[in-house]
């Protein structure tokens, strides 16, 4: 009985000290983990609304949506377009991605912000070609508008989705354009 309460003890010590050093580094890090997503968020916005000299300013519209209106002049009197995040159900995730839209409307860029898809499948959403800058999938995206299709090949659309990962490829294709719809009713439409 007395070992098994000094063991107890000493488990009870061994516990306390490691989730105390835990605790600290938690503490620790959370600013720069914090830091760190919101200098990976404004390179996103840059990656995908690029040449914006005024900034962005971030809206919520109708039933929660969040968009950013992006300014061509740093007196922010002309709008140059608009930014998104668009989430769709993957197959073993919820994609999250970041989408430019010009002020006419067209689709500037997307980029993936998170993903847990299946590696060598769903997760070829960002696989960029040997020879390429960016990825093959995501770019299919750009230059598209609200009235153009946003079916992939399978549903009779012309988005090449990736083989094995079809779910994954609908889900990005149904994200984008349902976000797209709902930027253009929150601002109004485009001009």
């Amino acid at each position: 009985m007395r070992d098994m309460l000094k063991f107890g003890f000493i488990l009870m010590v061994y516990s306390l000290v490691a989730g105390s050093a835990l605790a600290l580094v938690s503490m620790k890090s959370k600013p720069r983990i914090e830091e760190n997503r919101l200098a990976a968020e404004e390179k996103s916005r840059r990656n995908v609304l690029p040449g914006l000299k005024g900034g962005y300013e971030r809206n919520e519209g109708t039933d929660g949506f969040q968009y950013w209106t992006g300014y061509s002049d740093t007196d922010r009197q002309v709008v140059g377009g608009y930014i998104y995040i668009a989430r769709g159900k993957g197959y073993s995730s919820t994609i999250e991605s970041m989408v430019g839209v010009d002020a006419k409307g067209t689709v500037t860029g997307v980029n993936v912000l998170f993903q847990q898809e299946t590696p060598g499948l769903g997760a070829r959403i960002e696989e960029i070609r040997h020879g390429e800058s960016d990825p093959w999938f995501l770019q299919q995206f750009t230059g598209r508008t609200a009235d153009d299709s946003f079916s992939v090949a399978e549903d009779g659309g012309d988005i090449d989705s990736i083989t094995g990962a079809t779910i994954s490829s609908r889900a990005m294709a149904t994200s984008v354009r349902r976000g797209l719809e709902q930027l253009k009713e929150n601002v109004g439409g485009f001009h």
